[in-house]
């Protein structure tokens, strides 16, 4: 049985957390939404359970709260860590929580549907025609073939597969680090030592990291991440020997080495990648179709999520925008969607290589390998060359050789004295999130600050800030700023540039 045709705004392929944050953002901003899943099966199993605090806020904006409050998750879990050291150490973490993924996704689904967002699922698409602002997308679904037309398609389809627009295209995909992957199971609730029932574990070991904790379900998951080469060399075919092997050698782990696994053992790709092609023309990859994070951070979901908005933003600057101007905007929306997918990766790639690095066997090959600022050893030529890999790696050279500030303590300020902007500080065009859509705006830039400013507590420095380059008294700078704002905000500006010396105190 066909289906009859239909007209969408924005296509989305897949119905994960990063898929569906951009349908119902996209639905929020007034678009017409489909989703396409291929799974037959709903809820999906997940891994990804640590959910960073990062989460909340954007569960908030997505006005999906409510939607949340009956996903089952555990709170304030305190984490022991032998990392830096042979010797256990506890930290707690205010406001992260292990979730039961395959809830969270459900939940999320089934708002999306409440909201009216269309969903086919099961459903794959056969095939696609047309161009950008007039796709003609073929479904097969279990009722049928169904066509629908799309101004614009998001690809969220996840590692496993990315949907071809073409079958000359290929997915380009960076490899950011050496290859991992992470094999996991659980123990059941009879079998979790009572130190363990409230606590997740991380532990750094010669060949990898052991990761343990609670799950909502009362069931303990263990998950090993290590080097798949190391593992087939020393155990080939024996990944449960694997595993056990890591727990019995570790400190935090070997109570249960040997305890009976109440699920089948698993294992998936767990490497870090950037894909260079996320930006097609009509076409944008999200989620794992864009990039995958290294798991020792725990903010997978958060990031995917996070960017499926930062790529809501560029649509809707394409797609609300003047005909006559389509160019123009996709080329800035373009720039947009690019420089906060390099920042993203180059980020996590700093922030990784970093605690990598930090490792009580930080000696051993797995983690130098880890821990090196410029990996590239498995691009090929092209791809080593190619203009994302080379922003890549320049921003996280720019990362490397950051040292924060030692601010400048306000009690040393003299109202007496002239300011200006320091002289090492340039102007630099950056973009900028303004009513959801991407503008170009004018940015200090300065060796104390971590990345170009244009904005302060909501306030647009530039061009507020352009009289500041030449000498003028304090109450001259407030006089002139409160013009534009207020006075707490015109002195909180003022107070945070002067501490971070992008603007210098003359005597």
């Amino acid at each position: 049985m066909a289906g009859t045709d239909s007209a969408v705004d924005v296509l989305i392929i897949g119905a994960g957390p990063a898929g569906l944050t951009a349908a119902l953002r996209l639905q929020q901003l007034g678009y017409r939404v489909q989703v396409l899943e291929r799974s037959t099966t709903w809820p999906r199993p997940q891994i990804g359970e640590a959910l960073t605090p990062g989460v909340k806020n954007i569960i908030t904006m997505l006005d999906a709260n409510d939607a949340m409050q009956a996903v089952p998750h555990l709170a304030g879990l305190a984490t022991r860590l032998c990392w830096r050291s042979r010797q256990p150490e506890t930290i707690r973490h205010g406001d992260a929580a292990v979730v039961n993924r395959a809830a969270f996704d459900a939940a999320l689904l089934a708002l999306a549907q409440q909201r009216g967002i269309r969903l086919a699922m099961p459903a794959q698409v056969q095939d696609i025609t047309g161009c950008a602002h007039d796709w003609q997308v073929s479904i097969n679904t279990t009722t049928g073939m169904q066509q629908t037309h799309a101004r614009f398609i998001l690809d969220a389809s996840g590692r496993r597969k990315n949907i071809s627009l073409t079958t000359e295209h290929s997915a380009q995909q960076y490899a950011c680090g050496p290859r991992l992957s992470a094999m996991w199971a659980e123990l059941a609730p009879e079998h979790i030592p009572a130190e363990l029932a409230s606590l997740t574990q991380v532990e750094a070991l010669e060949h990898g990291w052991l990761w343990g904790t609670r799950l909502p379900d009362q069931r303990y998951r263990i998950m090993l991440v290590s080097d798949p080469q190391t593992a087939h060399q020393h155990m080939p075919g024996q990944a449960e020997k694997w595993i056990r092997s890591h727990c019995a050698a570790s400190q935090l782990f070997s109570a249960v080495a040997q305890a009976p696994f109440a699920s089948r053992l698993q294992v998936c790709a767990a490497s870090h990648y950037l894909s260079l092609d996320s930006w097609q023309e009509g076409r944008v990859k999200l989620g794992d179709t864009a990039f995958a994070l290294d798991p020792i951070s725990s903010s997978g979901v958060e990031k995917a999520m996070r960017f499926s908005l930062q790529a809501v933003v560029a649509l809707h600057t394409m797609l609300s925008g003047n005909d006559s101007k389509r160019d123009e905007l996709t080329q800035l929306a373009r720039q947009f969607f690019e420089q906060r997918l390099i920042e993203t990766c180059a980020r996590h790639n700093y922030w990784t290589q970093s605690y990598y690095a930090q490792a009580w066997c930080n000696d051993r090959p797995f983690w130098q390998s880890r821990s090196g600022a410029d990996y590239a050893a498995s691009a090929t030529t092209t791809l080593a060359g190619h203009p994302l890999v080379l922003s890549l790696h320049e921003q996280s050279r720019q990362l490397a050789d950051y040292q924060p500030a030692q601010l400048k303590p306000l009690h040393a300020f003299n109202p007496y004295h002239a300011l200006r902007i320091h002289p090492a500080t340039r102007l630099v065009d950056t973009y900028c999130v303004v009513d959801d859509r991407v503008q170009k705006q004018a940015a200090l830039k300065h060796p104390n600050l971590d990345r170009p400013i244009s904005f302060l507590e909501n306030q647009a420095l530039l061009p507020h800030l352009d009289f500041l380059w030449q000498p003028q008294s304090l109450a001259s700078v407030l006089k002139k700023l409160e013009t534009t704002m207020g006075l707490q905000q015109s002195q909180n500006i003022t107070a945070w540039l002067w501490q971070r010396d992008v603007l210098e105190s003359l005597t």
